[in-house]
């Protein structure tokens, strides 16, 4: 039971906070998915360079450059509902709540194209992304701390236990050494003097066991009691690639991207009885990893039907794991938090497949599919392993020209998402959702772009069970995500 509820505590550390629909891959890298989240044979924009690599061998000669932020407007949630289960043990039901927005949320990209040849590169959020503050805990916190409360308790009775049979068995074989030295049996009252001396020793160690089990017990229970969490998790991404332009109609592409995730979390508890026994008032560490991957691209405007764009784009896994370090509080150690620990939290392998058709000059009609391997990766928390299934999405849009100077654009994706009842996280819900994005485009000149626009995340709400049914621990999980964005796009030719 412990392992299952500390497999839920740090599962979404480096999961995305934002919006995502391969549980750790992000899909919103720049703001024109805000817009339309069908991107995936975009040709046109320098953006190509996050969604279709090999659709930046159709753009206009010269170098392009993008950039934007988006501003996330978040609320998750999670709600204990056990009936009141642990009402005795002073926890009742609750609801805990994150509100906290992101301001800023950047991406820049840029391509330079000449002849049959693009150089392209970008920078951005590839997963995480934001913080995560719950005042009065989480689910999976309270339920981790409460249990390890339990295991603690129990381990300080058997202790206890041990030591009072080890020291009655002390004190008998102390008496028979004494009598048989009284006797003149030199040699059996040295054996029984000595295997008193063993009892005492076994009885001192259990004692000391149990008194610290004791108090590990008591911090832990104050802590399920009241407490606060504060997670910060960003993966930053940098990709440099070509692509090249084989026909007329079909480029390939290739691009190498190098991660930097980076996590920090810290949990607060203002019981005096945890601040004594903790040395402090809060469990914390940070932790960094790196990662590498590739991503392969193709784009095909097929001659027999002109005005069709077909894309197909993979990336493979990148691997990432994680050091701790700077790891704080005595409590730390015995929920398995503890420096130069390593854990992996990859981002799943993805093919990205794309169809695109002109059905006027300025109406373009597209849809997008994105499938997640996240079987074959790993999604580790710094405390157990995670189990995800495959994960999909499947997005619609239309991108409309309505004159020189202004263009508008709308979208809509489906999310399915890897998770069961028993494999999600309290503190960023995965869950299956549809998003509607949109927005407009404004041309000052031929050379610049502004572009504005607006994605709501609907989230299905779920059940989520800390370690079994039959447990009683079940969260309802829940999140409405809006975001907002501008981005800026200079053609230089």
């Amino acid at each position: 039971m412990k392992k299952l509820i500390a497999s839920t505590i740090f599962a979404a550390i480096s999961a995305s906070f934002i919006f995502a629909s391969g549980v750790e891959n992000k899909t919103n890298l720049s703001t024109g998915y805000l817009r339309n989240p069908s991107r995936n044979t975009e040709s046109e924009r320098p953006e190509a360079a996050f969604y279709n690599i090999a659709g930046t061998a159709f753009l206009k000669e010269g170098l392009w450059i993008g950039g934007g932020n988006q501003f996330v407007f978040k609320e998750y949630s999670n709600k204990l509902d056990t009936n009141n289960s642990y009402a005795a043990l002073g926890i009742e039901d609750y609801k805990a709540t994150d509100n906290t927005n992101v301001y800023l949320y950047p991406d820049l990209n840029a391509v330079y194209k000449k002849g049959r040849w693009s150089i392209f590169s970008n920078f951005g959020v590839y997963a995480g992304g934001g913080s995560l503050s719950y005042e009065n805990g989480t689910s999976a916190t309270t339920l981790m701390f409460l249990n390890g409360a339990k295991n603690y308790q129990k381990s300080a009775l058997t202790d206890k236990e041990i030591a009072t049979t080890a020291g009655t068995a002390a004190a008998l074989s102390a008496k028979v050494a004494e009598q048989y030295k009284a006797a003149g049996l030199t040699d059996k009252a040295k054996d029984f003097a000595s295997k008193a001396a063993e009892f005492k020793t076994q009885s001192d160690k259990y004692a000391a066991t149990a008194t610290k089990s004791g108090e590990i017990a008591s911090a832990s229970l104050a802590m399920a009691q009241n407490h606060s969490l504060d997670v910060t998790s960003i993966t930053y991404g940098l990709q440099l690639g070509a692509a090249y332009l084989v026909t007329d109609w079909l480029s390939l592409s290739a691009a190498y991207r190098y991660t930097i995730g980076t996590q920090d979390m810290t949990l607060k508890c203002n019981d005096s009885t945890f601040k004594n026994i903790n040395k402090s008032n809060k469990i914390s560490y940070d932790a960094v990893g790196y990662g590498q991957s590739m991503v392969f691209g193709i784009h095909a405007k097929p001659p027999v039907v002109p005005k069709l764009d077909l894309s197909l784009q993979y990336q493979t896994l990148s691997r990432i794991e994680y050091n701790v370090d700077n790891v704080k509080g005595e409590i730390a150690q015995y929920y398995d938090i503890t420096n130069d620990k390593n854990f992996r939290t990859d981002l799943p392998a993805v093919l990205n497949l794309g169809a695109g058709y002109h059905v006027l000059d300025n109406l373009y009609v597209s849809t997008s599919f994105n499938y997640y391997f996240n079987d074959f990766a790993h999604q580790d928390s710094i405390l157990s392993e995670t189990d995800y299934d495959n994960s999909w999405e499947v997005a619609l849009g239309v991108d409309y020209r309505f004159c020189k100077y202004v263009g508008a654009s709308i979208g809509a994706s489906y999310g399915n998402q890897g998770t069961t009842d028993t494999s999600n996280s309290s503190f960023n819900p995965v869950l299956d959702n549809v998003v509607i994005g949109g927005g407009f485009e404004i041309y000052p000149t031929d050379k610049l772009t502004v572009s504005l626009s607006c994605l709501y995340a609907n989230y299905f709400d779920t059940d989520y069970y800390l370690g079994s049914k039959s447990d009683s621990t079940k969260t309802v999980l829940s999140k409405d995500v809006i975001n907002a964005g501008i981005g800026i796009t200079y053609h230089f030719n």
